[in-house]
């Protein structure tokens, strides 16, 4: 029998978010923001202004150690995700704690799909044996569920605001409760995302020399086009800027100044989608990107041959796509050493895994314990960083393996790949995220097909996006 306190009912997922409040945790990047003020009656208050940095911890003292039952150290403690990739990081935490190691029980449900559909129906269940005491959040969905009832304040399991002060803000904000400003998961990871490219393509079509010439070359997406037909042109149609234009839409949406529903529950058209639906639409039908599918054959070709200027993605891509497919593993080997960073038209993060405690974990002590060691531990994150080279969620542990000179390599021809991710590392924001977003990026993502093939042009686009999301949610206001 599992020993647990009495449920605190709530619900996850999309039925929530109508009275959401917002805030955004600026990290001193001079934006406007739009903050909330709580009412008694639950919904919210809108006020115009500059943001102050909001404290991801409330002013409460952490539960003192020792909390759980008496019974908890005896039973299984149970950790969900949807892969394997949390469990390989454990296998580095139980190196330190191989006590934890019989205790924990993981189970890697199979996909991100069944993932969340399992987590719905063991969240109902808190009496069931195989009650989830702990789980992994996605970048994709980690709003649907910290924005609810089921997941702890990281301050129940022992967090101080200590423990988070080497975290990336990115990271602190994406897993705050938007409700009540409480933090409801950590990450040991920050997976900052760029513009990477070719140095010997981008001298010969563009002139270029230096990341920081590279970065005025796209420095924002008007410039990022204009290069684009630059490359095409100047290369007697030979190249493009891109290999494919898969995923741009989460990084140009990276650059919205609101939410898709702002706090009052109105549907808010966001600049950056607009933004989005022109430059897709001038790469597609201007031809200023190849048009490969991401992982196939044709598409890792391009990391080897001359007809890419570039790509974009994190750390993980810099070694596990870049790398294995530049051709040689030493400078004069097929492009090896003939790659740089530079930040790009906007901050953005690629991706990312938080943990999180359950509203009905039976030991809260063993969470903290756990998230502290793989998130907070200097230690266990430089033998991670020793392991992946990923881009930690811990600004000392990163910035020390920088001064060490770790973060330079041959296959960027000496760049510093830690500082050249540090603009997104930093400047990458998440006040925007909220449950909606996944169902109304598909709706956009949608719209866009139907611009690029003529059926509509862009102002039906916009209104039948409005009218899609009206459809899909009524509770939202859509003007």
């Amino acid at each position: 029998m599992r020993h647990r306190n009495k449920k605190v009912t709530g619900k996850t997922g999309l039925g929530i978010a109508t009275a959401f409040l917002y805030v955004c945790l600026m990290a001193g990047c001079g934006k406007d923001a739009v903050l909330p003020v709580p009412q008694g009656d639950g919904r919210s208050e809108v006020s115009e202004g500059k943001a102050e940095a909001v404290s991801p911890l409330p002013d409460v003292q952490p539960e003192p150690a020792g909390k759980a039952e008496t019974s908890a150290a005896q039973e299984k403690f149970y950790i969900y995700s949807w892969d394997e990739e949390l469990a390989v990081r454990l296998e580095t935490v139980y190196k330190v704690y191989p006590e934890w190691r019989d205790r924990i029980e993981y189970t890697d449900v199979g996909s991100e799909e069944l993932y969340r559909a399992e987590l719905n129906r063991l969240l109902q269940e808190p009496e069931a044996e195989s009650y989830p005491d702990m789980i992994a959040l996605g970048d994709g969905f980690i709003k649907e569920y910290v924005n609810s009832d089921d997941l702890l304040p990281v301050t129940q399991c022992g967090f101080t605001e200590a423990d988070l002060s080497e975290m990336y803000p990115y990271t602190i904000t994406a897993a705050m409760d938007q409700r009540n400003h409480e933090l409801k998961g950590v990450s040991w990871e920050s997976c900052p995302g760029a513009f990477l490219y070719r140095t010997d393509i981008a001298e010969a079509v563009l002139g270029v020399k230096s990341p920081e010439e590279m970065q005025g070359k796209v420095g924002n997406w008007e410039d990022f086009l204009e290069t684009a037909r630059e490359v095409k042109e100047k290369s007697g149609g030979t190249v493009r800027l891109l290999a494919s234009c898969d995923g741009l839409a989460d990084i140009v949406m990276f650059g919205r100044k609101q939410p898709w529903i702002t706090s009052d529950g109105t549907f808010h058209m966001d600049e950056a989608a607009l933004e989005y639906l022109d430059v897709s639409y001038a790469l597609e039908t201007e031809g200023l990107a190849w048009d490969t599918v991401p992982g196939t054959g044709e598409w890792e070709a391009g990391f080897s041959g001359n007809e890419v200027l570039g790509y974009f993605g994190g750390a993980d891509f810099l070694h596990e796509s870049v790398e294995k497919n530049c051709g040689g593993e030493e400078t004069g080997q097929g492009t090896y050493g003939l790659w740089n960073i530079c930040p790009g038209p906007v901050p953005y993060c690629s991706g990312g895994t938080w943990l999180g405690a359950t509203a009905e974990c039976s030991d809260k002590e063993l969470a903290g314990k756990i998230m502290k060691a793989l998130c907070c531990d200097s230690e266990i994150l430089t033998e991670i960083f020793e392991e992946t080279k990923d881009y930690l969620n811990h600004r000392a542990v990163m910035e020390d393996f920088s001064h060490k000179g770790k973060g330079k390599l041959g296959l960027l021809g000496g760049q510093d790949y830690i500082e050249a991710f540090s603009c997104s590392a930093y400047g990458a924001e998440a006040f925007w995220k909220i449950p909606y977003d996944g169902k109304i990026m598909e709706l956009l993502e949608a719209q866009a097909a139907a611009l690029l093939t003529g059926e509509k042009d862009r102002d039906k686009a916009v209104s039948d996006l409005k009218k899609a999301v009206s459809e899909a949610f009524p509770e939202i206001i859509v003007e």
